[in-house]
């Protein structure tokens, strides 16, 4: 399948002219990439956005606050590196490829460049880049206030070791 006809085949890219498709397919470069490839080391800069055509990718993020781990397995038609695509933003999780995979990459240079090429692509992907923040910003969220929960039952905890008449949760002084 050419690069073309597999981008209009992506969700949120059916809509687009052929001539932004066209201008999208110009900038863009399909490669295989062996079982094992690292794509992007989540914390660096990462240097494209891919489109998997084949193949399957790991994506693992490790939250640095709790530790805890997410796994999830990518596949044809699935896209990963979005925040590759802005300067000095830190990959929020690694992706390796899991078995021989073929993706279309959209390299940041290129990326900016297609902003005079076809600014409606342009402006869709900083739109899923504006998503992908968001959803990230969720996650942080969510893990701040589990982690603030612990460290609140832990003083609430330590605090009746010291003293077993001490205020806990529910109960006044």
């Amino acid at each position: 399948m050419d690069t073309r006809t597999f981008l209009k085949s992506l969700p949120g890219f059916e809509g687009f002219t052929p001539r932004d498709l066209d201008a999208l397919a110009a900038v863009t470069q399909v490669r295989l990439y062996p079982k094992g490839h690292q794509f992007i080391a989540q914390g660096e800069q990462g240097q494209a956005l891919y489109l998997i055509m084949t193949g399957a990718v790991l994506m693992t993020r490790v939250d640095e606050l709790t530790g805890f781990r997410q796994e999830r397995e990518l596949r044809a038609g699935e896209t990963f590196g979005l925040l590759s695509l802005l300067d000095n933003l830190p990959a929020a999780a690694t992706c390796s490829a899991l078995d021989a995979v073929s993706a279309v990459s959209l390299p940041r240079v290129e990326f900016n460049e297609l902003f005079d090429a076809a600014p409606t692509v342009g402006h869709h992907l900083l739109y899923l880049v504006a998503i992908q923040l968001a959803r990230d910003l969720q996650d942080r969220n969510t893990s701040l206030r589990s982690l603030l929960r612990e460290q609140a039952h832990a003083a609430t905890m330590t605090m009746k070791a010291f003293n077993p008449n001490a205020p806990g949760p529910g109960r006044r002084a």
